[in-house]
């Protein structure tokens, strides 16, 4: 199938998480400058204008059995990504697994027959599994976090954007728009800047804290854009303590860097302690976990970046038949990111036809196109008022082709000290992955 100029048609995905309290501390005195409530909403007018259907999501769903196995494939969907993507940068990396699974959805909704299989068989899903339970991952991403705090929430944004003059396939629309419950916006693109809207609207949605510059072609038809922001402190108490004690940080290339680390809240369980690393993890003031693997001597995160590793089933010791356990974590501030076209990596991942001329893309439209770019664009930074971090994954298509216990009990508690190069997850409290890497180094 030969190849076109005509037209584009971008799938955007993008993730935020973000906890901006006040990133300072009285030795480094450094202010984060983002302030949601300073954020005046841009084009609001224009992209109402736009709107053709508002989605509609539920106050209240119950999610069924099944949605936490597909929460689990979510899991290991993710683990294989990051492992995929590896640790050979440098510096520290941060991908956001949840922005690329949700863009893979999305465009495995508008996909069909072998296209829409590669793209499932990546994401380890059957197609009933994915519309059956899409709509309770986006439904657990909208909650507010404390009592009705703008501030400390998670949110997760679908839109669809059509260009007048072209027709679209009504079931690709109608299942994104129940299904992923997607907001569907019609405009002439030819005669508005497409490019400042979709900004204004992203920049809207995370209230000014991510502003990106997508570069959306001007033949553009479709867009399918995923918005997720998430905002969260560790404690409602205020920042974490930095230890008295100052520790020699193991950096990857076996420099010491010496610092203060951040004194988590006591978590119950006990660290897992494996031939080759430890684990364990510190929670938000609701509940999401950021999980810690620390190499031990003589390893290092090429040793513990693996799909093994990252999926490892071994639960947690909590308790035994004389104590109850309870661990701490410390861990330094760190800033982590990324910034790549990740097809060759989706492509590992079976994913082939999506980027030729056999794509087919006919669920969403009758237009041949295929997938010529797959941009991943993650930060994160993790300080003593919480985390903050953002990713975007852009797609662009050009046309073309225990029992009763009797025995007197002891609380233990332990510390779990990361002072040297780690792998890190950070998942929401159903267990859904929002961002992985590894840190190398810290400042």
């Amino acid at each position: 199938m030969k190849i076109s100029k005509i037209t584009y048609a971008v799938l955007s995905a993008v993730v935020l998480s973000t906890a901006i309290v006040s990133c300072n501390d009285d030795e480094k005195n450094v202010d984060n400058p983002h302030n949601p409530d300073e954020y005046v909403v841009e084009n609001s007018s224009e992209i109402s204008n736009a709107l053709i259907a508002k989605k509609s999501l539920s106050d209240y769903v119950s999610w069924p059995d099944n949605y936490f196995k597909f929460v689990d494939k979510v899991d290991k969907f993710s683990s294989k990504l990051a492992t995929t993507i590896g640790c050979e940068s440098d510096g520290n990396t941060a991908i956001s697994p949840l922005s690329v699974f949700m863009a893979l959805s999305m465009a495995a909704e508008g996909a069909n027959n072998d296209t829409r299989q590669e793209i499932l068989d990546a994401l380890g899903l059957s197609y009933q599994e994915l519309t059956e339970n899409i709509k309770y991952l986006v439904n657990s991403t909208n909650r507010l976090f404390g009592h009705d705090n703008r501030k400390n929430q998670i949110k997760c944004v679908n839109s669809l954007w059509l260009k007048d003059g072209y027709d679209v396939n009504k079931d690709g629309v109608n299942s994104l728009t129940h299904n992923f419950y997607s907001d569907v916006f019609k405009m002439d693109f030819s005669n508005s800047d497409i490019n400042s809207l979709v900004t204004s609207y992203i920049k809207n949605e995370t209230f000014g804290f991510l502003n990106p510059n997508l570069q959306i072609s001007d033949d553009a038809i479709i867009l399918l854009i995923n918005v997720v922001y998430l905002r969260e402190v560790w404690s409602q108490l205020g920042d974490l303590e930095f230890t008295s004690s100052t520790y020699n940080f193991l950096n990857y290339d076996k420099s010491k860097k010496k610092t203060k680390l951040l004194q988590g809240d006591y978590c119950a369980g006990r660290a897992i302690d494996k031939d080759k690393y430890k684990k364990f993890y510190t929670s938000s003031n609701s509940g999401l976990n950021l999980t810690f693997y620390v190499p031990k001597d003589g390893y290092s995160v090429d040793d513990v970046y693996t799909s093994d590793v990252l999926n490892d089933e071994t639960r947690y010791l909590y308790s035994d038949q004389q104590n109850d356990y309870y661990t701490r974590c410390f861990f330094p501030e760190f800033k982590a990111e990324f910034d790549d076209d990740i097809i060759d990596i989706l492509k590992k991942l079976g994913v082939e036809k999506l980027f030729n001329s056999d794509c087919d893309f006919s669920n969403l439209t009758n237009q041949s196109v295929y997938c010529k770019k797959v941009k991943h664009i993650a930060k994160l930074d993790v300080c003593r008022s919480g985390v903050e971090g953002a990713a975007v994954t852009e797609m662009e298509f050009p046309v073309g082709a225990a029992g009763p216990d009797e025995v007197e009990r002891h609380d233990v508690y332990e510390d779990f000290i990361v002072d040297r190069n780690f792998v890190y997850v950070l998942s929401d409290s159903n267990g859904v992955p929002l961002f992985a890497g590894v840190v190398k180094k810290i400042d």
